[in-house]
């Protein structure tokens, strides 16, 4: 099979890289090599199916994921970063949480085709190198990159796509040019290059960075040139016995205009071993007001991440133990009535080792936003660390 050369041949980039790193590495070089192991279990259940056709109620879903990291700095100069993704998909499963597509215009591969097949994925998630000069870094390749400080809804990252399932999940890699330049302790500037097929296609940003009175305060100017657009942004972060958090972006282009803001909280009580509290109301003014004219097309393509203009986040966590922790999260449209409530239980088995379960539970009228596949999920996740 095709797919058995391709693994040969990201092996072999491993092991060359590794050889040539350790050859010509300087007295002061250094290489990592880390990642994980995951395995995720869904059970899918669809209430519009009686219980009495058992076997169509129900349906399963599984994928394994083995991600292999380097980080090697043959110099004090330069690091040289690399990740691979390899999976396996199962029964229903096609993407984690639709994290990852596997088409240009999932929002998430950045126009590039992974080689699949039946049984197998691989993606090359992160191939990049930093380089430091003394008042600057520069960051070249297939990275990361983040612009904001909203914990889910992220209006001005537009280099990333927004899984409201999972806000904390890795993002896939974005081939990028970042120069970042320090000024001071807590300020900077920051300039993005993402390429497509042509200039005018492409995404530039450029941000500045600094401290006011103990609150971090950014401004942003990106170019969607893909879609014509200029986005105009602004954010705070600063802590006032409550953490809190603003991200705004204008958002300008020839036949439209639109702003999408987040408002941001964290808190954590004093109980036992402390009850953290975490909340973000969203406003898109350019979803739908009436629920009757939602594109759900737009979701599947990757061209939105939702349909609607009010939005509220809210998630507790508390921790039982050293080994065992709860959190309960709510998503909700506040424009349609529909939401997703999401309990989720995490056993630590040991330092690396960890097992979470729990549910997708989305309630609210039928035929909304998030009670459009009107399917509860459970699920069982195990994650080793190495």
């Amino acid at each position: 099979m095709k797919w058995h050369f391709f693994l040969k041949g990201i092996l072999f980039i491993f092991s060359l890289t590794i050889s040539t790193i350790f050859l010509k590495a300087d007295s002061n070089s250094s290489t990592d090599i880390f990642g994980y192991l995951e395995n995720r279990f869904f059970l899918v259940g669809n209430r519009d199916v009686s219980w009495d056709d058992f076997n169509e109620k129900f349906k399963l879903g599984d994928y394994n994921r083995l991600r292999l990291k380097l980080e090697a700095s043959p110099s004090e100069k330069v690091t040289v970063n690399m990740a691979v993704d390899f999976f396996t998909f199962h029964g229903l499963m096609t993407s984690p949480l639709g994290t990852y597509g596997t088409s240009g215009t999932s929002g998430t591969s950045n126009g590039e085709s992974n080689i699949t097949s039946k049984d197998v994925k691989i993606d090359l998630d992160r191939a990049y190198v930093d380089l430091y000069f003394k008042h600057f870094d520069i960051s070249i390749g297939k990275q990361r990159v983040a612009v904001g400080v909203s914990y889910l809804w992220a209006p001005l990252d537009v280099f990333n796509r927004v899984n409201i399932l999972e806000p904390k999940e890795e993002k896939p890699g974005t081939n990028a040019f970042k120069l970042y330049i320090p000024l001071g302790s807590a300020s900077g500037l920051t300039g993005i290059f993402s390429p497509e097929n042509d200039f005018s296609s492409s995404k530039s940003g450029f941000r500045a960075k600094t401290q006011v009175l103990g609150v971090d305060a950014a401004l942003t100017l990106i170019r969607w040139g893909e879609r014509e657009t200029s986005i105009y942004g602004l954010d705070l972060r600063g802590e006032n016995f409550i953490g809190w958090w603003i991200e705004a972006g204008y958002f300008v282009s020839a036949d439209k205009k639109h702003k999408k803001i987040v408002l941001g909280f964290d808190y954590t009580f004093p109980v036992n071993r402390g009850l953290y509290w975490l909340n973000e109301f969203y406003y898109d003014s350019s979803g739908e007001k009436d629920s009757s004219n939602y594109d759900f097309q737009l979701l599947f393509s990757g061209d939105r991440f939702t349909l609607g203009q009010k939005y509220f986040f809210s998630m507790l966590r508390y921790s039982f133990s050293d080994f065992l922790s709860g959190s309960f999260t709510y998503i909700g449209n506040w424009g349609d009535g529909s939401y997703i409530l999401n309990p989720v239980v995490q056993y630590e088995i040991s330092q690396n080792v960890l097992v979470s379960t729990g549910f997708y539970f989305p309630l609210g009228p039928e035929n909304k936003e998030f009670t459009m596949s009107n399917r509860n999920i459970f699920f069982i996740w195990l994650k080793i660390n190495f």
